[in-house]
């Protein structure tokens, strides 16, 4: 919305009752001012307002008995905030804004970088933040959907619960095994991924994801390479009973149809003391791929049942406690890839089915206080992951001693315990520092066995467990050297200890051993904070704990080895944010290179048993940039990120022939949006067109298996209604009906070329919202 009025001047406007939200955007558009809504949605209802009234007074009229207020942030600006906090933490303040237009996204408190006050706008890092009410209205339920309007994140397309998350063009292939994630993946205090794929968990009642770019060894401890992607969920709001509720359904051109039913109810259980927020969804997606060998339609179909409950107590105004429970289930009947293309692009043939499932849960707790001269923040968590997963190993037969059908079935149980305690302090003006301790223990139990896939007796079955605990001591110091200038010194201190036992049954292939890497992960940070603009300059390090390989080794001394060196990513970065013409046209760029050595691969051996390579040592060096820019009811984005990702030394035990590339993402990718919100009649209504590309992409798993992606492009139109209460959202995926080969693996035991992953076919969608 823009904001062009003067704050004095008086308006003619005319809110009917309906929640704060909808109420201050048809206000704004009516009185042509901006309002910075993303607290609203914690907000009880308005009872409107009618009349020629000034700004002030007609905003007042507006946040009457919602518990919350118009608090001015500049000319014709407001930003609106609770009266009574969900976690009333006594904090430093946060700076008040420019006199700008605030925006949704950079005036939010982001929380990847682990401070409690940074503005995004202010932020010296390459982090991104997208806010869980533009989602929703979207119809964005992953994190597929996330990458699309954030630059530099790519998620593989191998089907839901069994996809990986890369950043900014360092990946380690697409496949998930024992090696660490490259990326980590939160949800507020639980990790959610370990060396096991994306959980796919449905991003439902969402307050924002943040992506936050380049290694963050210093602030999360391993597997952290490449980023991390946190998803901060609304907290349990102490402040009224209210819920919502969403029905959708989609037809799939070709494909099976999809439908998906999701709750939230929010309940004070004591006056402002304690609250309870519960989410629970349902949701099938339709399958469309054929296979005509086994006569069946439409395979590939998931199920997805999920429930997050949490709890806030309010124990003083200082100190506050959370803790919550989710827990979700995966069932996918068959792979999506497809191997006949031509006129058959949605088909293929194969001797098995290859269905896979994927179970999360997790507990979590945590505590938030003020010390006096400190902040302290503390939590826990405990998770367990299970993944099932076959794949019709039928042309590896022979090698198994096999006639006719074979099968590879991957159990996989997993399990973790998180525990960090972390206080926050000031020195004066000048100086601010954080330290704290840090510790997890992790099991990975994984069973691969090989049969015919029809019943019989299995000809081969593995078992291995890796047990890994990492322990650290962390840091850092903000000094302000000048008004504008910042200095950040940060490191963390520790120690990982891998154990491993393994042992194939009716064999001599049985080892034990451990493993353990000491080291030091420094942070440093530059940055330059005046008027519009905000420069940095940062370097920090990244790294991944050693590893065993269970099974047969390699010949004369080719991998598979025994042992898995650890490897560690170093990385520079300069940047700028900007905010310019008013506040209306605002974004970020930033030029980054990383020396990434001793890289870990999961590869499949000439049988197709998975085990883990280091690969030699990569560089990437890449510039991306994202931009919006308002005018009026009109936002028009746009993302790009350029990468050169390269194999700089192989490691002579596992060559990949003339392939010098990363095993891989794409050079480059580019996305633009164009939204516009208007009201029609007592409807708010916005419209969205997004269209994506991502370039072309080279899968080498072996010097015989390499398979590519040359490029695809990705396209949304989208329609929502907000009417007092309810809510209506259409919207069709795929607009041009094209049948790319996404970035994705499909099976191990086929030759690559001969494997397609397309996208889905063009589908439309139809949302419901009910708000009570």
């Amino acid at each position: 919305m823009a904001a062009q009025a003067q704050d004095h001047s008086r308006v003619e406007v005319s809110v009917a009752p309906q929640p704060l939200r909808t109420a201050l955007l048809d206000f704004g558009l009516q009185a042509g001012v901006n309002i910075d809504v993303s607290g609203a949605e914690r907000c009880g209802p308005s009872r409107g307002v009618r009349g020629r009234l000034s700004l002030d007074a007609a905003l007042s009229r507006l946040t009457l008995g919602t518990h919350c207020v118009a608090s001015r942030v500049g000319v014709g600006a407001w930003r609106i905030v609770r009266l009574a906090s969900p976690a009333p933490v006594v904090t430093r303040p946060v700076p008040a804004a420019p006199a700008a237009l605030p925006t949704m996204l950079d005036e939010v408190v982001v929380t990847a970088a682990r401070t409690d006050n940074l503005l995004l706008s202010r932020a010296p890092y390459g982090l991104s933040s997208l806010d869980g009410v533009m989602l929703e209205r979207a119809g964005a339920t992953d994190l597929s959907d996330v990458a699309a309007r954030v630059s530099g994140l790519t998620v593989t397309n191998l089907g839901p619960g069994r996809d990986k998350v890369f950043i900014r063009g360092m990946a380690d292939g697409p496949v998930a095994g024992q090696a660490q994630s490259l990326v980590g993946l939160y949800l507020d205090d639980v990790r959610l991924t370990y060396d096991a794929p994306d959980p796919a968990l449905r991003l439902a009642d969402i307050e924002r994801v943040e992506v936050l770019r380049g290694p963050q060894g210093a602030l999360y401890g391993a597997g952290s390479m490449g980023g991390v992607v946190q998803v901060v969920t609304r907290a349990p709001d102490l402040g009224g009973v209210y819920g919502r509720a969403t029905i959708e359904s989609a037809l799939t051109s070709g494909g099976a149809s999809s439908d998906a039913v999701e709750l939230m109810i929010n309940a004070p259980v004591l006056s402002d003391r304690l609250a309870v927020r519960l989410v629970g969804y349902d949701e099938t997606v339709g399958g469309y791929v054929d296979d005509l060998a086994l006569g069946l339609q439409n395979s590939g179909g998931m199920h997805r049942q999920g429930l997050r409950a949490a709890a806030l107590w309010s124990v003083s105004p200082a100190w506050t406690l959370r803790a919550g429970f989710l827990a979700q289930t995966l069932d996918i009947d068959d792979s999506q890839y497809a191997t006949l293309g031509g006129d058959a692009r949605y088909a293929r043939r194969r001797s098995l089915r290859e269905p896979s499932r994927n179970d999360f849960d997790g507990v979590w707790g945590s505590v938030n206080g003020d010390l006096g001269w400190a902040r302290l923040r503390a939590s826990s968590s405990v998770q367990s992951h299970g993944l099932d997963a076959r794949y019709d190993a039928t042309p590896a037969a022979a090698m198994f001693g096999l006639a006719g059908t074979a099968a590879l079935d991957q159990s996989d149980d997993l399990s973790a315990s998180v525990h960090e305690i972390r206080l926050n302090g000031d020195r004066g003006a000048r100086l601010s520092w954080s330290v704290g301790l840090f510790f997890s223990e992790y099991t990975h139990n994984r069973t691969v066995a090989v049969s015919d896939g029809q019943g019989g007796t299995a000809v081969l079955i593995q078992h291995r467990r890796d047990h890994v605990d990492e322990a650290a001591l962390f840091g850092d110091a903000v000094y302000r050297l000048a008004d504008h200038v910042k200095l950040t010194v940060g490191a963390r201190l520790f120690r990982i200890g891998v154990e491993h036992s393994s042992e194939t049954e009716g064999a001599l292939e049985r080892f034990a051993g451990d493993e353990a890497l000491v080291d030091i992960a420094p942070r440093l940070v530059l940055e330059y904070d005046q008027g519009p603009f905000v420069f940095y300059a940062l370097a920090t390090e990244g790294y991944r704990g050693p590893g065993f390989n269970a099974g047969t080794l390699g010949d004369g001394g080719q991998q598979p080895a025994r042992k898995v060196r650890s490897d560690e990513m170093v990385a520079g970065e300069l940047g700028a944010r900007f905010r310019l013409l008013n506040g209306r046209l605002r974004g970020r760029a930033a030029v980054f290179v990383a020396n990434w050595s001793d890289i870990q691969s999961d590869r499949f051996d000439a049988r197709g048993l998975p085990f883990t390579a280091n690969l030699g040592d990569g560089r990437n060096s890449g510039i991306e940039g994202e931009m919006e820019w308002r005018l009026g009811g009109w936002t028009l984005d746009g993302h790009a990120v350029v990468n050169d990702p390269e194999l700089t030394r192989p490691d002579p035990a596992f060559a990949l022939g003339s392939d010098t590339r990363l095993p891989a993402v794409a050079d480059f990718s580019v996305q633009a949006g164009l939204v516009h919100e208007a009201r029609l009649a007592r409807a708010t209504v916005r419209s969205e067109l997004r269209l994506g590309y991502v370039g072309p992409t080279d899968i080498a798993l072996s010097p015989t298996s390499v398979g590519a992606s040359a490029g695809y492009l990705t396209s949304r139109l989208g329609v929502n209604a907000e009417i007092g209460r309810w809510g209506v959202r259409a919207s069709i995926d795929n607009l041009f009906d094209r049948s790319d080969d996404t970035f994705a693996f499909g099976n191990p035991f086929y030759a690559s070329g001969d494997i397609s992953t397309p996208q889905r076919p063009v589908t439309a969608r139809l949302a419901l919202t009910a708000r009570f």
